[in-house]
């Protein structure tokens, strides 16, 4: 449950109609009318019960704070759901305004929309000892994370001599992400290796013979001591061992946000090229790790989400891209890359994603001196693709290949 901030507004003319209204009792009595004393009484009744009424409405109002994340794909549909319970004094005819952040627009065409946030106000009534649902519809429009960063109710008296308004500015825990929409990496095909390692895929030259796949029938050309006996014996027929395919793989991506110390201008285009490739790479059970030059709280000082596969890994790494705002404070990606190289396990393959200006040495060159293939994702307005990048051996500088 939440606190409200309240504050009332009366209208202008109410204290002249007030004096008015006590001078009509006075005169009254020199008068000798009853009538305008009633009148009198009335209005200074009406007055009072106006400003009680305004002092007190909302004292019993409470707002369900409750924790709900929803996740959505652009253009898919969602809605706030604002629970409200009452046990004060009743609210009739009054205006709620919400206002929460522009990954989402909202359904009503009235809404405002300024400087990033949305503001939609709706009317809202609820009764003494009753309970009250608001329901906002909205459409997810672009990557990020929206809150309902306010709520404001404006509650006009009964007579409208004035309004009471609460307020309150808070961080919800009701929020709406946005996955990044996905702009496609051209070439990403071209990059699946075919090098020996350890990682289980549908085609390769290589076997892990420690892995054994089954078996099947001997053929002319297949090698002697590939004959599996005991399955040979069980069948009367020679048999084959069939071992797993394996193949070279694992790729780290480096997503650099910033230019300089600012937030870097194409960082959507890096971001959508990334969710790209990040689902490219589940589908084809590679490996991969992400590192986002992103200040983390933890023992790693930037954010990073360690190697893996599947869908799990896949909705941390988006949940991850969509939680990256403008506002976002830019840790030194040289200072990431140092930790990488110190710290964290290397791929097979590094991937740049975001620009990168060696000051002082060139760490990708360390890099790719512990055997991790060196590539850049390049990207603009229109496409994406990766280049590989090698070393001059004379002067130790990256070039394209």
């Amino acid at each position: 449950m939440m606190e409200w901030s309240k504050y009332s507004v009366e209208n202008n003319y109410l204290p002249i109609t007030g004096a008015f209204a006590l001078l009509l009792c006075i005169a009254s009595f020199f008068f000798q009318s009853w009538l305008a004393f009633f009148v009198g009484v009335f209005m200074i009744l009406l007055f009072y019960f106006n400003h009680l009424y305004l002092r007190k409405v909302g004292e019993g109002l409470s707002f369900n704070n409750k924790k709900v994340r929803g996740k959505y794909f652009p253009s898919e549909e969602g809605a706030w759901k604002l629970d409200f319970h009452n046990i004060g004094l009743p609210i009739m005819k009054a205006k709620l305004s919400v206002t929460f952040h522009d990954s989402v627009t909202p359904h009503d065409k009235r809404a405002s929309h300024k400087a990033s946030i949305y503001e939609v106000t709706v009317p809202f009534s609820i009764s003494f000892r009753q309970k009250a649902s608001v329901t906002i519809p909205f459409t997810a429009e672009k990557r990020g994370v929206s809150r309902i960063r306010k709520i404001e109710l404006m509650i006009p008296h009964f007579f409208g001599f004035g309004e009471t308004i609460l307020e309150k500015e808070f961080h919800s825990i009701q929020e709406a992400l946005v996955y990044p929409k996905t702009k496609v990496v051209h070439n990403k095909h071209t990059l699946l290796t075919s090098k020996q390692g350890e990682f289980p895929i549908s085609y390769s030259l290589y076997e892990d013979t420690l892995s054994p796949a089954g078996t099947r029938e001997y053929h002319y050309s297949d090698s002697f001591n590939r004959i599996h006996w005991k399955a040979s014996a069980r069948n009367q027929s020679l048999q084959t061992k069939l071992y797993d395919k394996v193949t070279e793989n694992g790729w780290n991506i480096a997503i650099n946000i910033g230019d300089d110390h600012f937030v870097t201008n194409n960082l959507e285009e890096i971001l959508s090229a990334t969710a790209d490739l990040a689902y490219f790479y589940v589908q084809q059970n590679i490996p991969f790790s992400v590192c986002i030059n992103i200040r983390h709280v933890g023992t790693t000082p930037f954010y990073y989400q360690m190697p893996g596969t599947g869908r799990e890994h896949l909705q941390k790494v988006l949940e991850a891209i969509a939680h990256i705002d403008v506002q976002t404070s830019v840790y030194p990606f040289e200072k990431m890359l140092a930790y990488y190289v110190s710290h964290l396990e290397t791929q097979p393959f590094f991937l740049l994603a975001g620009q990168y200006i060696p000051k002082k040495r060139d760490l990708l060159k360390k890099i790719a001196d512990r055997g991790s293939s060196i590539y850049e994702l390049m990207v603009n307005e229109q496409s994406a693709s990766i280049v590989k990048k090698s070393f001059s051996p004379k002067r130790g500088i990256l070039y394209e290949k």
